[in-house]
């Protein structure tokens, strides 16, 4: 049947169709109870969550111990959801993370399982065939590859538009967390204290320039060079 389906209607209006499917779904989890999208039209805000960058920690935060989560969806998605005229007047802010310490950070976190079906289905499939950080970043990490999975996407590309436009209205940084989560609360008016959620346990603390080789450090540099860039990071 699907056989059928695609060769008989045409591909744009197949993914007219899929959009629209997508949209109704959004629509319905806006009035489920307690979904972090029902409280983002209550603050009139939109959270961009990158992966790897405290997304859970302002989660739980901002919107409340309740508000269920919703992956790491790009603005593209809540421009749909929302539509233009409402995404423009929401304020939308994001966060974002040093390129090569959010890369150790990930790679840890899925070696270790994840936090959910997916992560670990990826980490038994593909992390338990990598044996050390520095396999993982000069073997398997390739350009194509870094698309692959969601915790290795380049961070500009949850933000940016096709002109390579930011269009969100601030980008607090993981490395100024505290500072940045309060201006956002007052923004939105959320009078919440920052709880920090989803920490690697038994994490010592370390400058992540240590496991870096220098080989290591400058394939990063490479492939994450639009990061380095927009954010204006150094290693």
């Amino acid at each position: 049947m699907k056989r059928i389906y695609r060769a008989l209607v045409p591909v744009r209006f197949r993914e007219k169709v899929k959009e629209y499917q997508e949209y109704q779904e959004y629509q319905k989890l806006r009035r489920e109870e307690g979904h972090v999208y029902q409280c983002f039209d209550a603050t009139k805000s939109v959270f961009v969550h990158i992966p790897k960058a405290g997304g859970i920690s302002i989660i739980k935060s901002l919107y409340g111990d309740q508000a269920g989560g919703f992956g790491h969806p790009s603005y593209m998605r809540f421009l749909k959801l929302f539509g233009k005229k409402r995404f423009n007047a929401y304020y939308k802010f994001t966060f974002v993370r040093n390129p090569w310490d959010r890369l150790h950070s990930a790679y840890g976190f899925l070696k270790k399982g994840g936090m959910n079906p997916q992560d670990k289905q990826f980490s038994d499939e593909v992390m338990s065939q990598v044996n050390t950080f520095e396999d993982f970043v000069m073997r398997w990490l390739t350009p194509e590859r870094v698309s692959e999975w969601v915790h290795f996407i380049p961070q500009y590309k949850y933000i940016t538009n096709a002109k390579g436009e930011i269009v969100v209205d601030f980008v607090g940084r993981f490395e100024n967390f505290e500072t940045d989560f309060e201006s956002i609360s007052k923004h939105i008016g959320v009078n919440q204290s920052l709880i920090h959620l989803n920490k690697t346990k038994d994490k010592k603390v370390f400058d992540y320039r240590e496991v870096y080789t220098i080989a290591m450090k400058e394939r990063v540099t490479e492939l994450y060079k639009e990061d380095i860039k927009f954010f204006e990071y150094n290693f």
